[in-house]
């Protein structure tokens, strides 16, 4: 079989489906058996005349009798045969002579012979026509000597013998013949009624090519007229728009109408040729006879094809595009590609005459209506060459028709489609300028600035059209924002959507509106710009009309991508990734008209900010919005700009006012996204509506005599390790001189800090400098210079040593410098015009900035732009280190500690082929009856943890009592696969009548442990056996009437840390829903498959089949791979956490379980050679011996990620000695720097419990803050947490309430294990008082159980007699698996190897108390007294700082 068809081995004829095949071979063969009097004859026994050797027969082969009366019938069918064969031999020769009339035909037309391949029919057996070819074979010859001219004694020298030898060489039904093939797919018998169609079809193809012929003549004519036309344009250089231009206009319609006709008919003829039908053209009066009926059209799958897409209105980059689709598309005639390569040079030659006479847009419709001639004739000639391509492919379509020109058409037909819509798209491009006004119509027109250089490009001689920013704004008119550009994209990002909407500090104004959806471009010029990345035109305008002139109002931009980062599973659809606040009115009421452009902003997006407070935000990527802002008055005139990506320095950084002063700051910070944002909406828009009753007060802007300037160093990140400190220093860029104070230049430096504990930071705690009476001007730049000295080993403090601080100033240890203008202008003024502070255009740069660091050397400080510092792509960034500072004027901003922000991971999308879902479709509905049999098979498992070595499977059968039927399963592992995916591939067969409805299959994964090096059981799995048939439900009775079905299919299983407890009831959901704990990204991999039934009605056996038979039988079916998503996964369904496990889990080494083994078993080498003796190695150490096997250890499933960092939850405590409420606060040791005192708090910052739960009692107090986490922490072998409790005593004293703290107590937890965390719920003991310094340093240098057992021993420190704490500790990965009430939840699995054994009945009664609920006082609701007692409790714990008193 080749493309689709099916070919007889003894005739030659082809079929095109197999049917048909069998049916010709059984029934009219005639180069078979069938019907061959030999053939028959020797099946009867007989033998044929001129047989030389007699053939034995077989028994049952014996001749049959009445042997004459079988030779009669056998020479009737000799006389048949004949005669069939005779008549196909006259039907060959009439079929012969029409197509050698209808190829004479061809050649009187001028297209010359065909390229079908020349075959000479076999000799007839019959005399008859044998003689007949001969002759017509001899005229044949005769003709084509005419016709070429070849001499007549040539051909007589070849003998008819050898003719005729040369003739029998060929079959009548090979590929080179020349038979018709008829429409039916069976055997078809002669009918004559067929040449008179025939001789119609030749005599209408044959009038359709001579008018074709003609029909491009013409054409080619008028291409030569329109080249000739164009090319006098060409030379002529400028246009004069003299007198010949409405003649040539003319011209043009009258052509343009020509053409029109030409158009429709090409479309009449092609539509024809697309619904296989051949219009016959009426050349001459006479009446064509009617054509049979076409066959029906073959339906065929619609193929995807693609379109020419370009930017801009260049005619090269245009035909540049359609080539590029017609060779993707498959196209590769080379007359085609020649013509375009043709049409792009004549082009090419056309702009570069125009850019050579200076031709710019706005000339040309201002001095010649040759703008629209040029086009057109443009777009004619394009038009001429495009219909001349279609005829051209007509031509070639019908010179090279083969056996498969059915195929060949549809192809072709898709392609003229095509490029009948590219004509239309141009003529409706000319048609739309012809209608577009001329630019002399527009009220307002900007000249053009006078050219700098000479050599301009041309593609940069635009219409100039600037925006007037200081244009005063009419709010009833309203204003227009263009959005031009999204540049600096992801190069994987291919399309992308804008999201706009006015927006409040308070509230949205109207609905949000959806900009077009753009495919992106990648950047393909050199430049300033990026050229790694891609871009996007949006192109797209937006009017807001009646908008009032108000500071606090911003368009917020939301942009959606498709493609990209952390879309490896959804790569078409469009999602939020950034956004942005774009600024519109100033403090004066003026709308902020202009050029500009902004960064886009990590999401979440919040709306209520101020775009002044966007900066504080980390940037999405390097992305930047490019729009204009400009009156409504000035719409038409900017429409007419030029959008490209090369103006991209045209557009400069908005001067962002400061929000307004005129309402009454918030008492609280912004909550987020997530909490309490709609009560803090509601009370401000309340208070926005009254401001616009009042007359407005400007009292917000600061006086020019406040002269004072100082800055707060936080933190640097993603630096080098080691010891660091920043220096800042400002200039005068006009100068390049120090900025002066009152008694110093403006410069500092803070202390030398390590970047030890947290990782990736040197944290700075906002060490602050201040500056009084700074001699102010509008050109001040400050420069900060990073200075870093790497050390090997660091001590475990977080400062570095002050005797060493005065090395880190030399030159060598200068790493990385950024630098940020210290005022911001709303004028454009040049450096020197900066050099006078005008305090009603100029501000300083107050607030928070986070800086990218680059590496030196330090430019001077002229260099320094004063707009954008971030968009300067000459500098070299130092990787992605920042530097985050907060500028202030006037008196500081209070003391920040509030904990960090949580860092950026990456690793919340699943990586790829981590986990595939899938489901089933529909529900099993097979009834499984008596005497049916099931294979379950164990194809491997998947993540398995950090501990395994090597492993096995083993599983039962059991019913609901646990009762065991059938085999066991036992599962060996592959030694060459992983040991964290092993495979196993093993079947089991079951055959048992007696299987329950409700028999669940449990699994168990064994190893031996590689930390503890026991055998240990890695997870429990089940799967229900059968269903309830057309449902997903387990059967749960076994009562015999039931109709249940197989569950068949592949399935991926979680595994469960323990298994069930053997007392409820055994189902598959028992483990899931009995709350025991997950192996984190563990799957097993098992199949249900239904066994084909023997002769007998049993089910069939592997030991009674042959092993060649497994497979059709279906007895073996093979492993499949998971990424051929056949497993039903939604059961393993992985969280958030193990989204970023899985990461984690895909960089692990593999290890094959061959080298586990030989790591383990420390035997010989010749041992290892013998896969034997591994088999039986991992056979004895996986048996159950007399000690059971250990459960695993959670601990040990990925090692700690810092990036990731630990989170720390505490639920509760029980048996306090205080009668008060309780509140407590966590941090880490190291640093602890909280216990160390001023000035060391900053660096460290409190996390602090905030929900207390007022149901609980003031012995057992319980919290409701879930986890706190701790980003970005390095590994330290013996960090702690630290749990400090505090009782809060609350009073009333009048009208005014008393807050005080009284009594305290602490405890510890260690965190890591071997670079593990821990990840469980601990009941800690409690000691009295709280930790000194001395004894936290002493903790960071020894395991924390030994400290606390030594220490009590000791009597350096106290149990609080029966207090403890109930604390949960995660890796930031894995805290969903900690879910649960611990103190409430008495069920929950809870470590307690911190309680001394002594005490552990003391620790477990728990002592009655007072409801919380009932000691709030009066006058206060539960919910305002939880959250002040909150804000109280840090309050007071911050007075203890200040005041030095932390004991």
């Amino acid at each position: 079989m080749a493309d689709g068809t099916y070919r007889c081995h003894d005739c030659h004829m082809t079929f095109g489906t197999l049917n048909l095949l069998q049916k010709h071979k059984q029934k009219f063969c005639v180069g078979g058996s069938v019907g061959d009097p030999d053939s028959l004859r020797l099946r009867k026994g007989l033998r044929s005349d001129d047989d030389p050797i007699a053939r034995p027969y077989s028994p049952e082969e014996k001749p049959l009798s009445g042997g004459k009366k079988l030779e009669d019938k056998v020479r009737q069918l000799q006389v048949l045969k004949a005669q069939r064969e005779k008549r196909r031999d006259i039907r060959n020769l009439q079929e012969r002579i029409l197509l050698d009339t209808l190829e004479d035909t061809h050649v009187q037309l001028g297209y010359g012979p065909s390229q079908r391949s020349v075959s000479r029919l076999p000799l007839s057996k019959d005399k008859d026509v044998k003689r007949l070819q001969l002759e017509y074979e001899m005229l044949r010859e005769k003709e084509l000597q005419q016709q070429t001219k070849i001499p007549v004694g040539y051909e007589r020298g070849i003998s008819p013998m050898l003719r005729e030898s040369r003739l029998d060489n060929y079959s009548p039904m090979s590929d080179s013949s020349m038979s018709i093939h008829l429409p039916d797919d069976e055997y078809q018998k002669y009918n004559p009624d067929q040449d008179q169609q025939i001789k119609q079809l030749a005599e209408n193809h044959g009038r359709q090519m001579e008018y074709l012929q003609l029909r491009n003549q013409d054409l080619e004519k008028q291409r030569q007229d329109i080249q000739r036309r164009l090319g006098e344009l060409g030379n002529k250089g400028r246009p004069t728009g003299g007198e010949d231009s409405g003649q040539l206009l003319a011209e043009l319609r009258a052509q343009e109408e020509r053409n029109q006709r030409a158009l429709d008919d090409l479309k009449r003829q092609l539509y024809d040729i697309n619904h296989q039908r051949i219009n016959v053209i009426e050349v001459d009066k006479g009446q064509p006879a009617p054509l049979p009926p076409p066959p029906p059209p073959v339906e065929t799958g619609r193929k995807s094809y693609i379109y020419p897409i370009y930017y801009g209105n260049s005619m090269v980059a245009e035909i540049s595009a359609i080539r590029q689709a017609y060779l993707q598309n498959g196209g590769n005639d080379p007359d085609i590609l020649h013509q375009m390569a043709q049409m792009q040079a004549e082009a090419q030659n056309i702009e570069d005459q125009m850019k050579k006479h200076g031709y710019d847009r706005r000339h040309r419709e201002k001095k010649d209506p040759g703008q629209i001639t040029q086009l057109e004739l443009e777009n004619e000639r394009l038009h001429r060459e495009l219909m001349l391509l279609q005829e051209q492919n007509f031509l070639a379509r019908e010179r090279k028709k083969s056996d498969r020109e059915e195929e060949l058409e549809r192809q072709l037909r898709q392609l003229r489609e095509d490029q009948l819509r590219k004509m239309y798209e141009l003529q409706n491009e000319i048609n739309l300028l012809k209608n577009r006004p001329p630019v002399e119509a527009t009220p307002r027109q900007v000249l053009p600035p006078p050219p700098t250089k000479a050599d301009t490009p041309w593609l940069l001689q635009r219409p100039y059209v600037e925006v007037e920013p200081m244009a005063p704004y009419d709010q009833y008119a309203g204003f227009v924002i263009f959005y031009d550009l999204v540049l600096n994209l992801d190069p994987r990002v291919t399309a992308c959507r804008l999201i706009v909407g006015l927006h409040g500090v308070s509230a949205q104004m109207g609905e949000p509106t959806l900009m077009p959806t753009v495919y992106t471009e990648p950047v393909t010029r050199g430049g300033a710009y990026m050229s790694n990345n891609s871009n996007a035109i949006i192109g797209a305008r937006q009017p807001v009309p009646k908008c009032p002139a108000d500071s606090d109002l911003g368009i917020v931009v939301e942009l959606q991508t498709s493609g990209g980062p952390a879309s490896d599973y959804d790569k078409h659809s469009l999602i939020t990734r950034a956004w942005t606040k774009l600024p519109l009115f100033d403090g004066k009421g003026q709308l902020i008209a202009g050029k500009f452009r902004i960064p886009f902003r990590n999401v979440p997006i919040k709306p209520y900010l101020h775009p002044s407070q966007l900066q504080n935000l980390e940037k999405f990527q390097d992305a930047e919005l490019y729009y204009r802002v400009v009156n409504m008055r000035d719409m038409e005139v900017q429409s007419l700009v030029n959008i490209s990506a090369a103006n991209y320095n045209q557009y400069r950084a908005p001067v962002i006012p400061p929000p307004s002063q005129a309402k009454p700051p918030s008492p609280r910070v912004p909550p987020t996204a997530s909490t309490g944002l709609g009560r803090f909406m509601i009370r401000h828009h309340k208070w926005s509506r009254q401001e616009q009753r009042l007359p407005s007060i400007q009292t917000g802007r600061v006086q020019p005599q406040d002269t004072t300037i100082g800055f707060q160093v936080d933190r640097v990140k993603h630096a080098e390790g080691g010891e660091g400190k920043v220096r800042l220093t400002a200039y005068y860029a006009s100068t390049g001189k120090l900025v002066q104070s009152s008694i110093s230049p403006v410069t500092c430096s803070t202390t030398a800090v390590k970047s030890n504990f947290k990782q990736n930071y040197h944290v700075f705690g906002q060490q602050e400098a201040t500056f009084n009476d700074v001699d102010l001007q509008g050109d001040m730049v400050l420069i900060a210079r990073f200075y870093l000295r790497k050390r090997q080993s660091e001590p475990s403090g977080f400062e570095a040593d002050q005797g060493n601080e005065a090395t880190l100033y030399d030159e060598e240890t200068l790493i990385a410098w950024t630098a940020i203008p210290l005022v911001l202008c709303t004028e454009n003024l040049s450096v020197r015009g900066r050099r006078n502070f005008n305090p009603k255009t100029m501000q300083i740069n107050t607030g928070t900035h986070t800086l990218r660091l680059y590496t030196p050397p330090v430019p001077d400080p002229g260099q320094v732009p004063l707009e954008e510092i971030q968009g300067n792509h000459d500098w070299r960034r130092y990787g992605k280190a920042t530097l985050r500072i907060h500028i202030f004027q006037g008196n500081p901003r209070p003391g920040s500690l509030t904990p960090s922000d949580m860092s950026e991971d990456g690793e919340d999308v699943l990586p790829e082929y981590s986990w595939l879902p899938f489901e089933r479709s529909k529900p099993c509905r097979d009834p499984f009856l008596s005497g049916d049999g099931f294979d379950v098979y164990v194809d491997g498992c998947r993540y398995l943890p950090d501990s395994v070595t090597f492993s096995k499977v083993a599983g039962r059968v059991l019913d609901r009592k646990y009762e065991v039927h059938g085999k066991d399963i036992n599962a060996t592992v592959n030694l060459d696969s992983d040991i964290y995916n092993p495979v196993y591939e093993t079947k089991t067969e079951f055959r048992e009548n007696n299987i329950p409805p409700s028999s669940t299959i449990m699994f168990k994964v064994y190893t031996v442990d590689n930390f503890y090096k026991q055998l240990t059981v890695i997870g429990y799995a089940t799967l229900n056996v059968f269903v309830e048939s057309g449902t997903e439900r387990q059967p749960n009775i076994d009562k015999p009437g039931l109709q249940v079905s197989l569950n068949e299919g592949a399935h991926q299983l979680r595994l469960y840390s323990q298994g069930p407890n053997g007392v409820d009831p055994l189902t598959e959901s028992v483990i899931r829903d009995s709350g025991v704990r997950y192996v984190p990204c563990a799957s097993l991999l098992v199949r249900l498959t239904r066994v084909a039934k023997g002769p007998s009605g049993k089910a069939l056996e592997q030991s009674k089949v042959p092993q060649a038979d497994w497979l059709r039988l279906g007895l073996y079916q093979p492993r499949p791979r998971y990424t051929d998503r056949i497993y039903f996964s939604t059961k393993c369904m992985p969280s958030k956490g193990e989204s970023k496990l899985f990461h984690s889990m895909m960089r692990r080494p593999a290890i094959k379980v061959r080298d586990a083994v030989a790591k383990i078993a420390q035997a010989k080498e010749s041992f290892y050679r013998s896969d034997k003796n591994l088999e039986e190695y991992i056979r004895n150490k996986l048996t159950k011996g007399d000690n059971k096997p250990l459960d695993i250890d959670l601990t040990f499933i990925c090692q700690y990620n810092p990036k990731q960092g630990i989170k720390v939850a505490v639920d509760g405590a029980t048996n306090l000695p205080w009668t008060n409420f309780t509140h407590a606060h966590i941090c880490l040791n190291p640093p602890a720097a909280f216990y160390m005192g001023a000035p060391h708090a900053t660096y460290d910052k409190l996390v602090f419990t905030e929900f207390l739960d007022l149901k609980s009692t003031n012995t057992s107090p319980q919290w409701r803050d879930g986890f706190k986490h701790f980003p970005s922490r390095s590994y330290h072998r013996f960090l702690t947490v630290i749990i400090h409790l505090q009782e809060v005593q609350v009073s009333v004293a009048k009208e005014n309430y008393k807050y005080g703290l009284l009594e305290q107590a602490w405890t510890a937890l260690q965190v890591f294990t071997d670079h593990y965390c821990y990840t469980s719920t601990f009941q800690l003991p409690l000691y009295d008082g709280s930790p000194s310094p001395q004894m936290l340093k002493q903790l960071a240098r020894e395991p924390c159980k030994d400290w606390m057992e030594r220490n009590i021993r000791s009597g350096t420190i106290h149990l609080l007699e029966g207090g403890s704490v109930y604390v949960r500790l995660a890796d930031g990965r894995r805290d969903d698996e900690l879910a649960g009430d611990a103190p409430g939840d008495k069920l929950l699995e809870v470590n307690t190897d911190y309680i001394p054994p002594e005490w552990e009945d003391k620790y477990a009664r728990e002592r009655p108390g007072k409801p919380l609920e009932s000691m709030v006082p009066t006058g206060k609701t539960a919910e305002q007294f939880v959250d002040g007692l909150a804000i109280k409790f840090k309050n007071l714990v911050y007075k203890l700082y200040e005041e030095g008193n932390v004991k």
